[in-house]
């Protein structure tokens, strides 16, 4: 009997890694989760700013996709557009409940290089840039996500997002255009 080699099993497509998993291979689906748990992470971040908020999101993203193996169908979208479709809508779900206020703790300040001054002005920018991106469309804001927050090509957001590269490139393009109209130097 082959037993695969830690090598081969890390190098499975995302689709014999699902396969395993709705076989109840445990293993394949921590493979799964080690494969997406930190772009998934990054992404869900970046829309709620805030660590333990990302962490339970993500938590409840792996969870609902391991509750969730029986009904996915390989329909040839990579496993990431399932992922992140997920984790999108919970972060939309948390998002309408409650609506975030990024607070910045005292104790945050006394050892900062830079000063309690610097530290404001860059929690500020980005509470500012939440807001503007909170104004783009679904999907604009969306493709933004994937290209700079997760550093993904505009190849595998479209494929992400089962969307053409061009459809990809104009939303991206239409995204920052109206940042940049939007955005108060």
């Amino acid at each position: 009997m082959h037993v695969p080699s830690a090598d081969t099993e890390f190098s499975l497509s995302d689709s014999e890694l699902i396969r395993r998993a709705q076989g109840g291979d445990h293993a394949a689906f921590a493979q799964i989760y080690d494969r997406y748990a930190q772009p998934l992470y990054r992404y869900i971040y970046f829309r709620v700013g805030d660590h333990d908020l990302a962490e339970d999101l993500r938590a409840e993203v792996f969870l609902r996709a391991f509750e969730s193996l029986d009904r996915y169908e390989d329909r040839g979208w990579p496993l990431s557009a399932w992922l992140y479709r997920i984790a999108r809508d919970r972060t939309v779900d948390v998002m309408r409940r409650q609506r975030l206020r990024q607070m910045v703790p005292l104790e945050s300040w006394s050892g900062a290089c830079e000063g309690p001054d610097r530290e404001i002005d860059v929690r500020l920018d980005c509470e500012e840039l939440r807001r503007l991106l909170d104004d783009l469309t679904d999907d604009q804001r969306q493709v933004i996500y994937l290209r700079f927050m997760a550093n993904l090509s505009i190849q595998e957001v479209a494929l992400r997002l089962g969307r053409s590269e061009g459809a990809v490139k104009a939303l991206q393009h239409r995204g920052l255009q109206s940042l940049a109209r939007r955005f108060v130097l």
